[in-house]
């Protein structure tokens, strides 16, 4: 790799999701992982020529799409490939007993201990969002910005000491459950999660544990339709409202497609914002608009590069960026 300096990279996983809706031909091939969706969050906000420093580290299989890695390469983010010639790639089956909700997530090809690359991000990148079970041989030297995100399967109570001796790492600067994992992690039950009092006061108590340096990090709880509430000590909980809201009737909008990786788009988006701004509230507006481009559709939104710029589904994200930030009030 060049002298190229590295503003974010993710060690999340790159899956081939194979998706079932009721009533519907199979999805197959279809890119997902969590390191798909967190790269995808921040490169809708780093436009050529910052999006090569973006560094995409993945691992493929014999299997890999061309067609799909072709278009991974036109994102034009500093991309390392590592090709198994002699495994398949991971891959995932999500099955929907409609078009929001998951009725079973599991790998059909599971990833390998190695499944990250081997060589790590330059000593210059500034941040890196984590996947939520981080690989063993992450260089804890380094000391860019640092997400993490919880996973399903140790958000139990018996897991709270590790994730409080996680919080007083200085290496991690926002942790960042969903609700629901957020309530499991606590013991309390799905119900709760959606109450923004209990919410707030068990990030209360993550953070109270000693989040990011010297305890001055940031727990951002994304908290489906209730949008998003960050919390930290510097300021009182802050909610954000999600882009898209549920009609009278309940109702997503037409445009919310499938909610897959909104939550690691939101993340990766969240990394960038915080990098440009060094605001909390204004890097989670980026979040909620990163979030927005993956719900669209199953899958990856479409990239349209020309002359005025770059578009991504049809829509310039600092527009959308611009308008939301109007919607919440916080202006121009």
């Amino acid at each position: 790799m060049n002298t190229l300096s590295i503003s974010f990279t993710s060690l999340g996983l790159v899956v081939l999701d194979e998706i079932r809706f009721p009533n519907q031909e199979p999805l197959l091939d279809t890119l997902g992982g969590s390191g798909a969706y967190a790269t995808l969050g921040a490169r809708l906000f780093l436009r050529p020529p910052l999006s090569r420093t973006l560094g995409w580290m993945i691992r493929t299989g014999n299997d890999f799409p061309k067609l799909m890695m072709d278009r991974l390469k036109s994102w034009d983010a500093t991309l390392i490939v590592e090709r198994e010639a002699d495994k398949p790639s991971t891959r995932g089956l999500l099955e929907y007993e409609d078009t929001t909700e998951t009725l079973h997530l599991h790998h059909t090809h599971p990833p390998s201990p190695r499944q990250q690359p081997k060589k790590q991000p330059p000593p210059n990148h500034k941040s890196i969002p984590l996947p939520r079970n981080p690989p063993r041989h992450a260089n804890p030297s380094l000391n860019p910005p640092i997400s993490q995100e919880r996973s399903n399967q140790r958000n139990r109570p018996k897991h709270i000491p590790p994730l409080h001796n996680l919080g007083t790492s200085p290496h991690v600067d926002v942790l960042s459950p969903n609700h629901l994992e957020l309530a499991a992690l606590f013991g309390e039950s799905p119900a709760k999660a959606h109450d923004k009092a209990t919410i707030e006061a068990l990030a209360r108590r993550i953070l109270d544990s000693g989040v990011g340096p010297d305890g001055t990090g940031t727990v951002v709880v994304r908290a489906g339709e209730n949008g998003s509430v960050v919390v930290a000590r510097s300021l009182p909980p802050t909610w954000l409202p999600p882009f898209y809201t549920s009609g009278p009737d309940g109702r997503q909008p037409s445009k919310v497609v499938d909610p897959t990786g909104a939550g690691n788009a939101f993340l990766g988006a969240y990394a960038v914002g915080y990098l440009r701004t060094g605001n909390a509230v204004e890097a989670a507006c980026y979040g909620t608009v990163g979030g927005s481009f993956a719900l669209e559709q199953v899958g990856m939104p479409e990239l349209v590069s020309g002359g005025d710029g770059e578009l991504w589904n049809g829509v310039d994200v600092f527009e959308r960026l611009r308008e939301y930030r109007e919607v919440v009030g916080l202006g121009n």
